[in-house]
């Protein structure tokens, strides 16, 4: 199994798309990229309501 994760389905004008084998390995890739490409802070990355957000855009393929 594995699982998708595109900026574009969080509403970011962004090409970015990452796969992998667990929604964890998701998650982090996620967090990485977000802190990198877009600025994102620990604070707002660890906010319920983000990382709701961001595990109901990761696909199951």
């Amino acid at each position: 199994m594995t699982y998708k994760l595109a900026c574009k389905d969080l509403g970011v004008a962004c090409p970015f798309v990452a796969e992998g084998k667990t929604t964890d390995e998701m998650m982090e890739i996620a967090v990485k990229h977000a802190k990198k490409e877009h600025g994102y802070t620990d604070e707002q990355l660890n906010d319920p309501d983000t990382q709701k957000e961001i595990k109901a855009a990761i696909k199951e393929e």
